[in-house]
């Protein structure tokens, strides 16, 4: 076997062995991985103003049933920072899609003892995937 040949010899045995997983799974998941709650919830925005790392969007999240993390009131606070220089500009300010409106799973952490916000990214999924998510859940959440 020539020495180039055994360069390639790890990767085949970890392809062989399943151990290489491609990265797209791991950043999938990496919403329910940091998430301290997930909920099934309604978002309603109260307000958007500009503060010092970027636009701060607040609402409350209607909390209708909790899939995961600990017992949660009825309405909890939420607050998005959505930084100046990775999504925001400087003006306008942002605009939350309006599937934020929807019904739909919310992957979330601590933000203050009152507040809660995105585990990664906005931390919204569709409701339609909800049943991928509590597999998940149940796989490695627990």
């Amino acid at each position: 076997m020539s020495t180039r040949s055994m360069l390639w010899l790890p990767v085949l045995v970890i392809a062989a062995t399943g151990a290489f997983r491609p990265l797209g799974a791991t950043e999938k998941h990496r919403i329910a991985h940091e998430a301290q709650v997930i909920v099934v919830g309604t978002l309603t925005k109260t307000a958007t103003y500009p503060w010092a790392d970027g636009w701060h969007v607040t609402g409350v999240i209607r909390v209708e049933e909790t899939l995961y993390g600990g017992t949660l009131p009825r309405q909890i606070n939420f607050l998005f920072v959505c930084r100046w220089n990775s999504l925001c500009q400087w003006w306008p300010p942002p605009k939350l899609p309006s599937l934020f409106k929807e019904r739909g799973l919310w992957f979330l952490r601590h933000a203050d003892e009152r507040t809660w916000t995105p585990s990664v990214d906005l931390g919204y999924q569709r409701l339609s995937e909800r049943a991928y998510w509590e597999d998940y859940i149940r796989r490695y959440r627990r």
